[in-house]
């Protein structure tokens, strides 16, 4: 017995020791190949499509986060309560393929902006999906930034989700003469921030006929309860970039994934079809009264992945929008109503024209 006894701890002291090995070992991995983004990068632009912006022709935006083709219908997610990490290959396939010709069919639109998109990922089988997605859109420009690279997550602990490289894409038919990454404000402490996202603005630049300016920003900012002082230092930044742009006379639009609702918004305005639920909602004094918040208040733009998507128990908000100048007219903004079964975002169309 005293033998059987002696062999268990000498059993249970060296699985210790591998565990803090592996543990030791992932950290110091992490620690040396930790992504370290400049402030301000500036993001080489392929010179394809139309050099100039005209003022006064009616624009077409289009917004998605498209949950790196891994968040579709059948889907949960281990870290907002789930148990899964990435669908089977398969499916993974079939969402990036249904994301693909949802945006091959929006032929009017001039400007696409992606958030959650993989270069090369292990939650989606390394694809390239920036490249993939080009392809098929081939009259347009492309401008990337990376928001989130680590060699390895190692979290689940039974079935890590390994290397993730993955950000932001502009797709453009107009060539932006100047592209970078804006490195937003906070962080984790350690060791967390080794494995999470570096949030940042993907901003782009077009030269107007009137010899103005136009400012797009790509944005996906800070989720997650943690994260609250990190969201007021985004949107701080944020306020500051877009007002001193404007103050120049130039025209400027953010949008995006927020992780807020818009200020102002009525759930109840919602479908009825959808559960609700209220997130962290953006002052309504955050910008001059003047500017546009464009979005559309009956139709989600987010769903709770907790759960694979229900109609009836899935909780569902609005959290991708566009925010505008006093300088351009807002027409029309369209949340697509795709019932989450690509991703756990839809798109949202906005419909403009810049005033003289």
């Amino acid at each position: 017995m005293k033998m059987i006894i002696k062999l268990a701890i000498v059993c249970i002291i060296c699985l210790a020791g591998i565990l803090l090995i592996y543990i030791l070992g992932v950290f110091l991995y992490a620690l040396l190949s930790e992504f370290k983004p400049p402030q301000v990068e500036e993001i080489i632009v392929e010179h394809t499509g139309k050099k100039i912006i005209h003022f006064d022709q009616e624009l077409h935006f289009l917004t998605w986060n498209i949950g790196y083709g891994g968040l579709g219908k059948e889907m949960d997610f281990f870290y907002e309560g789930g148990s899964m990490v990435r669908p089977v290959e398969s499916l993974s396939k079939n969402y990036l393929q249904g994301i693909s010709d949802m945006l091959i069919k929006q032929d009017s639109i001039d400007i696409i902006l992606l958030q959650e998109i993989d270069f090369d990922s292990k939650r989606s089988y390394f694809v390239d999906q920036s490249q993939l997605i080009s392809t098929v859109l081939p009259d347009y420009n492309e401008t990337s930034g990376v928001n989130y690279f680590s060699k390895y997550v190692p979290v689940p602990f039974l079935n890590p989700m390994g290397k993730v490289k993955s950000g932001l894409v502009t797709y453009s038919k107009y060539e932006p003469y100047e592209a970078i990454r804006m490195a937003t404000p906070g962080k984790y402490s350690l060791p967390k921030r080794l494995f999470m996202l570096r949030r940042c603005f993907l901003i782009t630049r077009y030269h107007v006929d009137n010899s103005k300016e136009l400012i797009l920003i790509n944005l996906h900012n800070s989720a997650f309860e943690d994260a609250d002082e990190m969201r007021k230092e985004e949107l701080n930044l944020l306020k500051q970039l877009i007002i001193n742009e404007y103050e120049k006379g130039n025209y400027v639009i953010a949008g995006g994934d927020w992780n807020q609702n818009p200020p102002d918004m009525e759930l109840r305005t919602i479908k009825k079809k959808y559960n609700t639920r209220s997130v962290w909602p953006v002052e309504k004094d955050f910008l001059p009264k003047d500017w546009i918040w464009a979005f559309d208040a009956s139709i989600p733009t987010n769903r709770d992945v907790h759960e694979p998507f229900n109609l009836k128990s899935t909780t569902c908000t609005v959290l991708d929008y566009f925010v505008t100048s006093p300088n351009i007219q807002v027409i029309s903004t369209k949340a697509v109503d795709l019932g989450f079964e690509f991703s756990d975002h839809q798109p949202v169309i906005i419909q403009l024209k810049l005033i003289p």
